[in-house]
């Protein structure tokens, strides 16, 4: 007799967060999980580097908070007995993120976090996903039990592209590997994919702050995509005829084309 299996859940296109605040970003991660029904956060660093990223946007975005014009910076010196970088450790500790919201999700049984820090790591962590998918799927195939209609599962991975920085992986060639090893495992795993790049884009010092380009120059550093730098075609050097050949030479492609062949971009409301 044949076993009726319940359809499975409408495969959701991957994303891209277009982003810059790991504020931003992490309360994505805590909506997107209060949706499904379990979430796991890669995080492509250690979880040293992590922690330290997160403090630095919890006093950025605090420091920001206090010069609102909710939040005046005169109320900085409300009491003089209180250094100024006192008063932000003070502030930044009552930050939402690091009340217990993000305990929660941190030790909650249905949600796992994953620090990589290196693409080995990341890239042996996504196939061991998927491995772990396809057992579980023989052993319901096995049992005469489907894949039923559950709904989909989250899978967000922090910081890819940062992570391939320097490596021999940071082309357009290393990159789509990386790309289509995630999609692949969030197909496997019958999840979402969410991608978001949250780096803390150096401004370099303005020396005379009445230059006026000098200004401008310094807000597009501080303000553009991660996802509009470009990268090199391969890292692979070329030999022989091709080496001759212009065309060969410093051939190059944005972040963003990259990624766009795999996930659709998103950009936050906040951003």
């Amino acid at each position: 007799m044949a076993t009726s299996t319940s359809p499975s859940p409408t495969r959701a296109a991957p994303v891209v967060l277009d982003a810059h605040s790991l504020i931003e970003v992490l309360e994505t991660v805590v909506r997107g999980h209060l949706a499904s029904p379990t979430s796991i956060v890669v995080v492509c660093s250690s979880k040293e580097d992590f922690v330290d990223s997160l403090q630095r946007d919890v006093l950025e975005d605090t420091k920001q908070a206090m010069g609102s014009s909710t939040n005046p910076i005169d109320v900085e010196m409300a009491n003089a007995g209180e250094t100024r970088s006192g008063d932000h450790l003070r502030r930044a500790a009552d930050h939402h993120l690091l009340q217990p919201t993000i305990h929660m999700l941190a030790s909650a049984t249905d949600l796992k976090m994953a620090f990589c820090p290196s693409t080995a790591h990341t890239l042996a962590y996504l196939a061991n996903l998927s491995a772990h998918a396809f057992d579980k799927s023989q052993e319901r195939s096995g049992s005469g039990l489907g894949m039923g209609s559950s709904p989909l599962s989250s899978l967000f991975i922090l910081n890819p592209v940062a992570q391939h920085e320097g490596t021999r992986s940071y082309s357009a060639q290393g990159l789509t590997r990386f790309f289509s090893t995630a999609v692949s495992t969030a197909n496997a795993i019958r999840s979402k994919l969410i991608i978001a790049e949250c780096r803390d884009i150096p401004v370099r010092p303005i020396e005379d702050e009445g230059d006026l380009w000098a200004v401008v120059d310094a807000e597009n550093a501080a303000t553009r995509s991660p996802w509009d730098e470009q990268v090199a075609i391969t890292n692979v050097k070329v030999k022989g005829a091709a080496t001759r050949d212009p065309t060969w030479q410093g051939r190059t492609v944005s972040l963003r084309a990259v990624a766009e062949k795999w996930c659709t971009f998103e950009k936050l409301s906040g951003s």
